[in-house]
């Protein structure tokens, strides 16, 4: 039976993220595994954000992806955290599971000269309470 997440936010190949780029997660009965409802939606979100805007325009989906490539290279200050909002909010806003990002913050990590972290609250369809997503920003590359 299909509950009602997994209909709203179908399924997909899992992965896994690593310094390096994503990476196909094993599952351990030796095949694929598979991400379902709300795991799904939160990878969807994420993968969003880290692939650039048109970069998959030739496998025919040319608005998936965000402008956040574009700041790499920025200095980490005000002015860029409020254009790194404005991306991420542009990039998740056009995925059809989301009704709107209720807030979206900014702060450097204690440490990091590089790193921000943006964290969202993402009202989805159908849902009475929003996503939590926390995604760090590497401003270094």
């Amino acid at each position: 039976m299909v509950s009602t997440r997994q209909a709203l936010f179908g399924n997909d190949i899992q992965l896994s993220e690593r310094a390096e780029g994503m990476d196909l997660l094993p599952a351990s009965n030796g095949d694929l595994s598979v991400a379902i409802g709300n795991d799904n939606i939160v990878q969807a979100l994420i993968l969003r954000l880290r692939i650039r805007k048109g970069e998959l325009a030739l496998l025919g989906w040319p608005n998936v992806g965000s402008r956040l490539h574009e700041l790499i290279g920025e200095p980490n200050n005000t002015r860029t955290h409020v254009k790194l909002m404005a991306f991420a909010r542009q990039a998740i806003e056009q995925d059809a599971r989301v009704e709107k990002v209720e807030t979206i913050q900014a702060q450097v990590l204690p440490g990091e000269r590089s790193i921000v972290r943006l964290t969202m609250d993402v009202l989805l369809i159908s849902q009475p309470n929003p996503l939590n997503l926390v995604v760090d920003i590497n401003l270094g590359g």
